[in-house]
């Protein structure tokens, strides 16, 4: 997987992005791996001083004093994305390469190998004959759940199970049951190559 950066500008604070661009410009200095910058290190650190300035001067100063220093926000954060751009490009997915450049690197979701069971099934009627309605919670890793349904207890020897429907949510209907019989009932999650293990065996009557 190839590494990237990120820049997480848009909750900021004008002091943080002054320090943030310090940080940059120490990183980038004498960093000879980026020796094209689209913003010189000069007009990144004249782009910093002034923004520095324009919050001391925003802090009792006139409506001006503020609108200044929220223009300078936005143009410093505009070097900070252009910037950006050029280091991705010019590092290609070299995640050495890109940790050099001082931009904090972005992190890749961490992919579960084993699939989780089902917890907390439940089994209830519905106020329509003939139905089951099954609910269970969030599973790890899993992207579809098989019902499966028996019309025998598991506990009391042998069980053919049924599988009876296939869902991406936590939740299904199992229908066309006979009133009042008892069914028992399970679910199965179901990873991208891989299946967990069954969940706790429920009991279930149709209304």
């Amino acid at each position: 997987m190839r590494a990237n950066i990120r820049i997480g500008l848009s909750n900021m604070i004008p002091t943080a992005l002054v320090a943030f661009l310090s940080h940059i410009i120490a990183k980038l200095t004498g960093n000879m791996l980026f020796p094209n910058l689209p913003v010189t290190l000069a007009e990144m650190t004249a782009k910093r001083d002034a923004l520095a300035t324009a919050i001391t001067n925003a802090m009792d100063g006139t409506s001006m004093d503020r609108e200044l220093r929220n223009m300078l926000v936005q143009e410093t954060k505009a070097v900070l994305r252009v910037t950006a751009d050029h280091v991705r490009a010019e590092c290609d997915g070299d995640v050495t390469k890109l940790a050099s450049s001082g931009f904090p690197l972005a992190k890749h979701p961490v992919p579960y190998t084993e699939v989780g069971v089902p917890k907390n099934l439940q089994a209830s009627a519905t106020d329509v004959s003939e139905q089951v309605k099954l609910r269970w919670t969030k599973t790890q890793a899993a992207r579809m759940f098989r019902i499966e349904r028996a019309e025998s207890d598991p506990t009391a020897g042998e069980t053919t199970w049924v599988t009876v429907g296939l869902v991406s949510r936590q939740h299904f209907v199992a229908t066309g049951l006979k009133s009042y019989a008892t069914y028992w009932f399970r679910v199965i999650a179901i990873g991208i190559d891989k299946e967990g293990l069954p969940s706790d065996v429920v009991l279930g009557r149709a209304a």
